[in-house]
């Protein structure tokens, strides 16, 4: 088994070294991490999260990580007000002095489409 092959030319020398000596060779798609440019991209972004995370203080205590824990849903739907699951506010705390606060329309949207209202598409 080799493996980290990164270039067509390494990947067609091991090829043909496989099948000289075994008659046949597999290959199949290196998905660590170091090698697989999606999974760095998540990765990247999930770095991004946990820096920016780390870089908000609670308002009360200034003590790193107040973030989202909690979701409300029930923005209303923007033809009959019913409220829909789509997300109303976002509740911030704070896990050393449980300091709350609650930011409503997080995603910048007052109502939702009617799409995703259970009353006007059930």
């Amino acid at each position: 088994m080799v493996k980290g092959i990164t270039s067509n030319e390494k990947l067609s020398n091991t090829f043909n070294h496989f099948i000289s000596i075994y008659g046949k060779a597999y290959a199949e798609t290196d998905m660590r991490a170091m090698f697989n440019p999606t999974r760095m991209k998540v990765i990247e972004k999930a770095a991004q999260k946990l820096a920016a995370k780390i870089n908000t203080l609670c308002p009360q205590c200034k003590t790193p990580g107040f973030d989202v824990t909690d979701v409300r849903q029930g923005l209303p739907c923007e033809y009959c007000n019913f409220p829909t699951r789509s997300t109303l506010s976002h509740i911030y705390s704070c896990k050393k002095c449980s300091y709350k606060n609650e930011v409503n329309y997080p995603h910048g949207k007052l109502t939702e489409e009617p799409m995703f209202c259970d009353l006007c598409n059930p």
